[in-house]
């Protein structure tokens, strides 16, 4: 029998990867400090939890900053895209559900373009990780991927907008939750979805990022 500090028990494999994501939780908020570059931190955190439990699996830090430089460029214009859009969405939502009479009604159209800027979030920077695909495919890709596993596609979104709605609805709870977003909650999340999203992207992805077994 295994002694529970053995670094093959299912403990110390658990604390060792809970270990690889506060490290790379760190380096993502490191690197999206100047707001632009949250899309290319966004994959490099993906291509890092993709490669967890794969022969290509290295160093977390090592393996999270040479990604980050891979993807700069795409990472960078494919979330201004995504900000312009979803931005865009939000503050007409906003600005014609607060005018009275029946225009309230046109900020369902928009609250509905928001939410699919959340859909092919959950998707565009997971395939921006996996795929040496331009900015307009990526989108492409990532709405058709989003619509068609809508269940999924809705429990991805809803792991990444969770901080965000918590800070909304309750700006207490979330300052007194401050140590888990800043510890360990974007890795954990993207970490989860690696789960959510690999048996869509199995067909797709190369023997190297499958999981072993």
């Amino acid at each position: 029998m295994l002694s529970i500090f053995s670094p093959d028990s299912r403990f110390m494999r658990v604390m060792s990867r809970a270990a690889d994501l506060i490290l790379l939780n760190l380096c993502y908020l490191l690197t999206c400090l100047p707001l632009f570059t949250i899309g290319a931190a966004s994959a490099a955190l993906y291509a890092v939890c993709f490669r967890f439990g794969t022969a290509e699996e290295q160093g977390a830090v090592r393996s999270y900053f040479r990604a980050f430089r891979e993807n700069l460029r795409r990472g960078t214009g494919l979330w201004l895209v995504l900000l312009l859009c979803g931005g865009t969405a939000a503050l007409n939502a906003w600005v014609i559900y607060a005018m009275p009479g029946p225009a309230r009604f046109l900020a369902v159209l928009f609250a509905i373009l928001l939410v699919l800027a959340v859909l092919i979030y959950g998707y565009a920077f997971p395939l921006l990780s996996q795929f040496d695909d331009g900015v307009w495919h990526t989108l492409r890709n990532a709405l058709i991927l989003s619509l068609g596993y809508l269940p999924r596609s809705l429990l991805i979104a809803a792991v990444n907008v969770f901080p965000f709605l918590m800070l909304v609805r309750d700006p207490y709870g979330f300052l007194q939750a401050a140590f888990l977003w800043t510890a360990l909650y974007f890795a954990l999340a993207a970490y989860v979805n690696t789960f959510l999203l690999r048996r869509v992207l199995a067909p797709y992805l190369t023997d190297e990022n499958t999981e072993e077994e």
